[in-house]
C-alpha cells in the first residue's frame, strides 16, 4: 500500500512541476457525426445517464468513445461505431475538437458516412439501449448539454 501512495505522490509532484492540474485532466473521446442518405443523424440512447455539475444530462449521444492506446483517432471512431451499432462507417473529415464545457472530456468530432447500407445494426448491450435516426433540427429534443457550434453548422442548424 505504501508503494501506491509513493507512486501517487510522485505523479502529483510531476504534475505540479509541469503545471498540470490533475483535477482538470480530461478524457479524450472521439465522436461520429453520421448522416444517412436523407440527412438524418444517428443517435444512441445510453443505458447509464451521466449528469454534469450544472444538471445537464447525457442520455442521448452521438456514437463514439475512448481511443485505445496506440489507436488512431479515426480507427477509434470506426471501431466504436461498429461496436455500438453494427454499422461500418467511413471517416470523411474532422469537424471540430474542444473541451466539453459541461463534462470532463476532450471531444474530437468526425463527419462520417455509412460504408455499407445493408448492415443490420446491433446494440452494445452494455452501453446502448436504443438507436435512432433523427432530423438535425430535432436534436434539441434529445440533448440537454451544449452542442458544439461547428457540429451544428456541419448539420445545417
Amino acid at each position: 500500500m505504501e508503494k501506491i501512495f509513493d507512486f501517487l505522490h510522485a505523479i502529483k509532484l510531476c504534475a505540479t512541476r509541469y503545471g498540470i492540474n490533475l483535477m482538470t485532466v480530461r478524457t479524450q473521446v472521439v465522436i461520429a457525426i453520421i448522416k444517412n442518405k436523407i440527412g438524418n443523424v444517428l443517435l444512441l440512447k445510453r443505458l447509464r445517464v451521466e449528469t454534469a455539475k450544472d444538471g445537464a444530462q447525457l442520455m442521448w449521444a452521438f456514437p463514439g468513445g475512448k481511443p485505445n492506446t496506440g489507436e488512431s483517432l479515426e480507427d477509434a471512431v470506426v471501431r466504436e461505431v461498429k461496436q455500438e451499432t453494427g454499422f461500418n462507417i467511413k471517416v470523411l473529415e474532422k469537424i471540430s475538437e474542444r473541451d466539453h464545457p459541461q463534462f470532463p472530456a476532450h471531444i474530437i468530432y468526425f463527419a462520417c458516412e455509412l460504408a455499407d447500407f445493408r448492415v443490420k445494426p446491433i446494440l452494445d448491450i452494455h452501453e446502448v439501449s436504443e438507436i435512432k435516426w433523427v432530423e438535425p433540427t430535432a436534436l434539441s429534443n434529445y440533448f440537454t448539454s451544449d452542442l458544439d457550434a461547428h457540429v451544428a453548422k456541419s448539420l445545417g442548424i
